[in-house]
């Protein structure tokens, strides 16, 4: 039973293995430019598939010095449970560049599997040596003068304005305003670049950009009579705006570079990698703009290039309050982007709104130009039933090609209007029917001039009154507001305002112990309220309520000697009372009295 499954578990592998396995290709590994009489290698790739491998292509120009060379390549990925397979065979012929010219690498097939398979054609360029090419080193004992293919020539040194070059290029040297133009910013180089940064980009002045995608690759030209690492840093697409010679400013640039110095280990040599920072900037970059031809016909509004011009109307049966939409469609290439919607003049009885645009472009010829439909969509409303024409508006544009202004002729279109379902929209009501007695005309304005006697507010009395109110509102409450603020700074002053109030609150509370019969807590509030009612009212601390201290402020505050003793013998009392037995009644009664007593002769001091 276990072995049934383990055989099943295997077919189902092996199922999903086919059911993923690629179909076989055969392809050209894209060469590169090389330079005369460097060594280069043409390779070949087989996907999925075995083959024997072909013979060697004949590349004009070129000494194939050995070939082929076979490496694989298999690798297998699991994603969510699927297994997938891929396997990859190089096949690679070793070739000498002996003459400088552009080599055509023509098709070449193989047989996997029953059948056959064709790599596309190709082409590279074989460039020519540097004008300054030297072998070792240069009379006077100088380095050879670094060169591209060769890093050991690239030892650490200053960079020279020759080994190192940003240049901006058009793609063409002349044009007409709004014509298209490709912009291509472009580094050549002998070295590598590990950095490259832009401090101060080209300013392109008198001209609508647009950004074009860029692909990093890196390949060798020739150059002004040298061989370089080129890559373009950026493609603009550019629309000059008026004529004459435009110019572009030069951009600055923080760019390291490797150079390769020469150790020696002994036994042999090797070389390391020495990186150099540097600033450079680029070429000023002209282009001359011809001014579009005078005079200007009727109806230009700025189009150059190649167009042609559709209408149409969806639906084409229309009926009334119901929307139709009427398109202008221009196709073509040129400066699509910035072109105007057309004036449509569409007749009485159709109501149009506000048209909407929609651009649809794609580069053509190689990223040079530009290609698209410029579509205005019209949303037209019928009101009234019957036979109607749209007239065409012919587009009328500047041909670089034939250096003259063509026409693109749009026909009319004649529309029938049927009466539709829906309620008809009111009309606006431009004049009033005479046997309509129930709407009246607006009054129009008087031409004379009416004299209207403005009357001002701050004439009258009650503004003057009000404004005395609130000046005289103010004044109070600042003088409120300053003596709240004295009063809160004098901490014995408000003591002394408030002790009266205190001790009141305090008898209160002896008095309710007095008769609750609760002698404890009657002679305890009773002593604090006089306790506390002193301190406030002479400004003593807590800690210094002795009784010498206490018959001394009195004095000084002007009480009596008898006043004195009677406050005291009350303090005295009231303290004796509470370590001793029980007291009478009458004896509590008679001490609240004396209490009171006391603190109203300390108050009538006060009041004289």
């Amino acid at each position: 039973m276990m072995l049934k499954r383990f055989t099943i578990l295997i077919l189902i592998a092996l199922s999903a293995l086919a059911a993923t396995a690629q179909q076989p290709s055969f392809s050209l590994v894209p060469p590169r430019n090389v330079v005369q009489g460097r060594n280069f290698a043409l390779t070949f790739r087989l996907s999925d598939g075995e083959a024997n491998p072909p013979a060697a292509p004949a590349l004009e120009g070129c000494t194939l010095l050995y070939g082929p060379a076979m490496t694989s390549m298999q690798s297998t990925q699991i994603i969510n449970g699927r297994i997938s397979t891929s396997s990859s065979i190089d096949i690679s012929y070793t070739y000498r560049a002996d003459r400088p010219g552009k080599v055509e690498v023509p098709e070449v097939s193989v047989s996997c599997g029953g059948k056959s398979l064709r790599s596309r054609k190709a082409s590279f360029s074989i460039l020519p040596p540097d004008n300054n090419t030297q072998q070792g080193a240069a009379p006077g004992g100088q380095p050879a003068a670094p060169r591209a293919d060769d890093p050991s020539t690239q030892t650490p040194g200053s960079v020279s304005a020759d080994d190192l070059i940003v240049r901006v290029s058009f793609s063409k040297n002349s044009v007409y305003e709004q014509e298209p133009v490709v912009a291509t910013i472009k580094v050549y180089t002998k070295y590598d670049i590990s950095s490259f940064m832009s401090t101060t980009p080209p300013a392109f002045e008198g001209f609508l950009c647009e950004e074009l995608p860029v692909n990093y690759e890196t390949s060798m030209e020739h150059y002004n009579g040298q061989n370089y690492h080129t890559a373009v840093l950026k493609r603009l697409l550019l629309y000059p705006q008026k004529a004459g010679r435009l110019s572009v400013n030069s951009g600055k640039y923080d760019i390291t570079v490797v150079q390769y110095e020469t150790v020696n280990m002994g036994f042999f040599r090797t070389q390391r990698p020495v990186e150099r920072e540097i600033t450079t900037s680029t070429n000023a970059a002209g282009l001359t703009v011809k001014a579009l031809p005078e005079p200007r016909p009727a109806g230009f509004n700025g189009a150059v290039g190649q167009f042609t011009v559709s209408t149409s109307l969806e639906p084409e049966l229309m009926r009334t309050n119901e929307a139709s939409v009427y398109s202008y469609s221009i196709k073509g290439r040129g400066n699509i982007k910035y072109l105007s919607a057309p004036d449509v003049q569409f007749p009485a009885g159709i109501d149009a709104y506000t048209p909407k645009n929609e651009i649809n472009t794609t580069l053509v010829g190689g990223g040079t130009n530009m290609s698209g439909i410029f579509r205005t969509d019209f949303t037209i409303v019928p009101q009234e039933v019957g036979s109607f024409k749209i007239e065409g508006v012919p587009f009328v544009y500047f041909n670089p090609e034939s250096g003259a202004y063509e026409t693109a002729d749009v026909p009319d279109m004649p529309i029938k209007v049927l009466r539709g379902n829906s309620s008809a929209a009111a009309p606006v009501q431009t004049t009033i029917d005479d046997a309509i007695d129930d709407i009246l005309h607006i009054k129009p304005i008087e031409s004379e001039r009416q004299t209207h006697v403005l009357d001002y507010t701050f004439s009258k009395t009650f503004y003057w009154l009000a404004y005395v109110l609130v000046v005289v509102i103010f004044i109070l409450l600042t003088v409120i507001y300053r003596r709240q603020i004295r009063l809160k700074a004098d901490v014995s002053g408000r003591k002394l305002a408030k002790a009266g109030r205190v001790a009141g609150k305090r008898l209160r509370e002896a008095r309710g112990a007095m008769q609750a019969h609760d002698n404890d807590l009657f002679y305890a509030s009773l002593a604090r309220a006089l306790w506390g009612y002193i301190s406030d009212k002479l400004s003593i601390a807590a800690s210094q309520l002795t009784r010498d201290n206490v018959a001394e402020k009195l004095g000084d505050y002007g009480l009596g000697k008898e006043s004195i003793d009677n406050v005291l013998e009350v303090l005295d009392e009231c303290e004796m009372a509470r370590f001793t037995p029980s007291h009478s009644d009458d004896e509590v009664a008679g001490l609240y009295d004396r209490a009171v007593a006391a603190i109203k002769s300390i108050e009538d001091v006060k009041k004289h």
